[in-house]
Order: structure tokens, then C-alpha cells, then sequence
């Protein structure tokens, strides 16, 4: 006889859901989690706390738990994960506390979940971050066969230590050309932005297209993205529209809530 561990088929269904900070919709029927993400700033003493609520199905009971982890971005502004302590500079992940860390929630019924820190005497000014997520997984008593699905929602931890320096940014490239696309025309390019300062940026701003005459074309909209302290990220560029053969300027501007705005010119070419 096959011991439980093979008998058993677990298929592990992970429906994560990272909301807040990211933006992204909550599945509503499955369990939620209220705020979408947490913002501290410390007290005289270093301490914070704040709570989330989570609340169960309608009709199901869960098995709920949590737990905190580090993260960043990548070049593209695509979210990883760090399951190892160390690798994300400006984390706050080790002051924090998250309780419980385990429980049971009936069907229809809502906990509170603490999160609480202190932030070291020694931690200099900006901002600093991690990651909550809370595991929603159905309780039945004991399965002994058939299949297990839980999923999670996740949510992010800003603590802000008092101290901040105005925000410092700067573009590394700009790149722009026209390309045939689909029987068109489309521009198409990337830039690169870079967060010298010590807090989060939300970054937005436009690419003016102008004749070398100065006179303007078009705009193409760049929308609000993510950069955090110290780190970079690269943003394409993709919008339809025909210009004639000639020579153009474009001109990049990002305004990252600093005291000046940063700017990149290119000269291109649409033959």
C-alpha cells in the first residue's frame, strides 16, 4: 500500500493576487484582504502597527496563513521574489512581525491580522519595503485523497523613515525610431530612468515628437510606473502613427516629483 504522501494528489493551485501597490483586481468570492497594501511611518520610538482585516468565504471554511516576504524589481519592472534573507538592500522585512501566522476562519467571518515593527536606531532616512500575503487554503477536516487548490493574496509594506531627501532621478538612454507595423506605421523606442534618491518614485511624463523646425507633431503619453530607491527601469515605448519621410526630434520628459524635470533628446529618421 502506497504511504499517504503518494496516494495523495496535491495540486497546488497558487492564485496570486498582488494588490495594491501593483494594482491588480481581487478575486472577491474565495476570501479577501482589506487594506490593499500597509504605509508606516514610525513613531519617536521606531515603533508601528497597523492591521488587516481578512475575510473568509461565503460558504467555505479556510485554513488561513501568512507571512512576509522581500521583493523588487527587475530591469522591466517585473515583480521577484526573495526567499532568502540579504539580497534586497532597503528591505524592511526584519523589523516586521505578522500575527497570527496561522488560523481557522469560518465561513462568513473576518480576522484581524497584526503587522507591527520597529525600525532600527540605526537605519537612515527613505523608504523601505516587504511584502505580505495571506494563503487562503480550504479546510475539510482530514483529506486523505482527491485534490487540494489554495491561493493567496498579496499586498505591500512601505515604512518610511522620517528624514527624506527631495526626490533625485535621472534618464540613462533614450532610444526612438519609425517601423512598419501592420500596414502602418508605428513609433517605437525605450528609455531608461534611474531613482538616485532614498524614497519610492511614481514617475510619468511624455514624449514630445517635433520637425526640426521645432514644431510639434504628436505627444505619446508615458503612464505612471514604479522605480525604487536605487534601482532602474527601463520603459518601451510603442505608438501608432504615421510621420512622412523626414527628420524629426524627440524629446523625453519625466517628471518624478523632484525639483527639476529630467530630459533626454534624440534626432531620428523615418525614410
Amino acid at each position: 500500500m502506497k504511504d499517504f504522501a503518494t496516494r495523495l494528489l496535491w495540486i497546488i493551485g497558487l492564485l496570486t493576487l498582488m494588490v495594491g501597490f501593483f494594482a491588480l483586481p481581487v478575486v472577491a468570492n474565495s476570501g479577501t484582504v482589506s487594506p490593499p497594501r500597509l504605509e508606516f511611518t514610525p513613531d519617536l520610538s521606531g515603533y508601528f502597527e497597523g492591521t488587516l482585516e481578512v475575510y473568509g468565504a461565503k460558504e467555505q471554511n479556510l485554513r488561513v496563513e501568512t507571512y512576509l516576504i522581500d521583493w523588487d524589481f527587475d530591469l522591466h519592472g517585473n515583480v521577484r521574489f526573495h526567499s532568502e534573507a540579504g539580497q534586497v538592500q532597503k528591505s524592511a522585512t526584519a523589523w516586521l512581525q505578522i500575527e497570527p501566522r496561522e488560523f481557522l476562519l469560518p465561513a462568513g467571518t473576518k480576522k484581524l491580522v497584526k503587522v507591527s515593527g520597529r525600525v532600527p536606531g540605526s537605519a537612515p532616512p527613505g523608504d523601505y519595503w516587504s511584502m505580505f500575503f495571506v494563503k487562503f487554503i480550504p479546510f475539510h477536516g482530514l483529506q486523505t485523497s482527491g485534490v487540494r487548490m489554495e491561493w493567496q493574496i498579496g499586498g505591500s509594506i512601505t515604512v518610511t523613515v522620517p528624514g527624506t531627501n527631495l526626490p533625485q532621478g535621472s534618464l540613462s538612454s533614450f532610444t526612438l525610431a519609425a517601423e512598419p507595423w501592420n500596414k502602418t506605421q508605428r513609433l517605437t523606442g525605450k528609455f531608461t530612468f534611474k531613482n538616485e534618491g532614498d524614497s519610492i518614485l511614481e514617475p510619468v511624463g511624455r514624449v514630445e515628437i517635433k520637425d526640426l523646425q521645432n514644431k510639434m507633431v504628436t505627444t505619446i503619453a508615458i503612464p505612471p510606473f514604479k522605480v525604487l530607491p536605487g534601482g532602474e527601469r527601463e520603459v518601451e515605448i510603442k505608438q501608432n502613427y504615421n510621420l512622412p519621410p523626414g527628420r524629426y526630434i524627440g524629446l523625453i520628459i519625466i517628471d518624478y516629483g523632484g525639483s527639476k524635470l529630467a530630459g533626454y533628446q534624440r534626432v531620428f529618421t523615418v525614410q
